[in-house]
């Protein structure tokens, strides 16, 4: 194995090392509560799902069929029980039913597609073996069909439908790494992971199971020209103080989620990094908002890279291969996403906490309220074909009194296609700027069962497509 790999491999025996050795301070804003139960701490290594609920997707597993965060639920007690003891089996269903109603290439084409989501959290503070870690197993299986050729554009309108790859039926391990606590209250994740899950997090325009649909309102697009929704990475978060924390990471450009070891591939011999941070505040009475700069680098060209974002490839399949690359390496770009809320009802917190104290994750992240979102990315004309990314959405979470669970929310993106490639020829007559707008809303039947509407219109980024309008349906189980 190459020296690239053993570097890989002592990064993780070293931040493993630590976890086992040294005691890590408690993660940023748990001091208190670390101080609170310091007794239980002299008996057992800490826990970092106990300082940090929210890295497990549900912590509070009780409550009656109507307002419980689970299908299931607890189990008579034990799934609580389990979950304290350190181990929690979590799992989610996303259905979605869509279909081209005007314009695009085929025309009341309508297709259903299915995303299950299940994976297994080991806290070892809580299992007794060392302090301050998570090991995190994540599986994907994809069934039915996905709505891709038929609508003639280039970003996804299902996000779901393109994991872990777009073309279903497919199981996959996306997942599977260690996050570790370090006593510098760096928290460091080592493994394979879903950069999406990481990078370009939104409160309001986010969470393709519960918010929008098209990946062009999930996530900033330009992340797929540098890493695919499934690669190694080392990643390191250190908070500076409680309004800013700094990150870095390293991975590997080339893997895809379908891939082990695809012939010819060796772990790291090609480097992708970025570096970023988080920065928070809050406005008035409880208005938070936040900012996080990136900058992301590839050793590879655009072209060398497949975007899982792009599951149509345009320059492969419409495009002379002569003219599939400008011919430069070192790919980069500057993103940044913003979040700000505008405004939150008086009741925000009892609302969700009254009868369970402790809401699932997502919940806890997209507060009751209405904000705003905007992401914008770009990077160098000659290695991107889509060179500029802009998006703007406005969402919100438990603006209809009594429906504290129920989502909204309507939004635009841009990708503007880079000058040196519209110059080249065929590209420019071939593809296009893509703009989308999306509306929808989801309607909780219980916090753990959602109904989705949703429309979207798109000018698309291929030439020879009319405007196309998209109308779906979305079903959302936790179990």
């Amino acid at each position: 194995m190459k020296m690239k790999l053993n570097v890989a491999v002592a990064l993780f025996s070293s931040v493993l090392l630590l976890g086992i050795t040294l005691q890590p301070y408690p993660a940023q804003g748990a001091e208190e509560k670390a101080t609170k139960t310091g007794e239980a701490q002299k008996e057992k290594p800490v826990s970092l799902t106990e300082l940090v609920p929210g890295l497990t997707p549900v912590s509070d597993y009780s409550g009656d069929f109507a307002d419980r965060y689970t299908l299931l639920g607890n189990a008579d007690g034990g799934r609580q029980r389990l979950y304290e003891s350190g181990v929690a089996f979590d799992g989610t269903l996303t259905q979605v039913y869509q279909g081209v109603t005007s314009g695009g290439i085929d025309k009341d084409e309508y297709k259903y597609h299915g995303l299950l989501e299940y994976g297994l959290s080991l806290d070892t503070g809580k299992l007794g073996w060392w302090p301050g870690g998570l090991l995190v197993t994540n599986f994907y299986t994809s069934f039915g069909n996905t709505l891709i050729s038929e609508t003639g554009n280039i970003a996804p309108v299902n996000f779901n439908s393109i994991l872990p790859t777009a073309e279903p039926s497919v199981t996959f391990p996306v997942e599977y790494y260690l996050t570790q606590a370090l006593p510098t209250k760096t928290l460091v994740t080592v493994g394979r992971l879903n950069a999406a899950n990481f990078l370009d997090r939104s409160r309001f325009a986010n969470d393709r199971r519960s918010q929008f649909l098209n990946a062009g309102l999930g996530n900033n697009l330009m992340v797929g020209n540098f890493v695919s929704f499934s690669t190694y990475a080392v990643l390191a978060v250190q908070p500076i103080n409680k309004n800013l924390a700094v990150y870095g990471a390293v991975f590997d450009p080339t893997l895809q989620p379908d891939q082990y070891n695809p012939d010819g591939w060796d772990l790291f011999s090609d480097i992708g990094s970025g570096a970023g941070a988080n920065i928070e505040w809050e406005l008035g009475d409880g208005l938070k908002g936040s900012l996080n700069p990136v900058f992301l680098y590839s050793n590879k060209d655009t072209s060398e890279v497949d975007n899982p974002y792009y599951p149509l490839s345009p320059l492969e399949d419409l495009v002379i291969p002569i003219n599939a690359s400008v011919g430069k390496s070192d790919n980069y770009a500057f993103i940044a996403t913003f979040d700000q809320y505008l405004w939150k009802p008086d009741n925000a917190k009892t609302a969700v906490e009254e009868k369970l104290p402790k809401p699932a994750a997502d919940y806890a992240f997209q507060e009751p309220g209405l904000g705003l979102n905007i992401r914008a990315g770009v990077g160098p004309e000659d290695r991107n074909p889509w060179n500029v990314f802009f998006s703007g959405a406005i969402g919100g979470r438990g603006l209809i009194p009594g429906r504290p669970y129920d989502r909204l929310g309507i939004g635009f993106y841009t990708m503007h296609l880079s000058d040196d490639y519209e110059d080249l020829i065929l590209i420019g007559d071939i593809l296009d700027d893509e703009t989308g707008v999306e509306a929808f809303y989801n309607f909780a039947l219980t916090p753990f069962v959602n109904f989705s509407v949703d429309i979207q219109w798109i000018d698309p980024g291929i030439e020879s497509t009319d405007d196309t309008w998209v109308f779906g349906s979305r079903m959302f189980t936790r179990f």
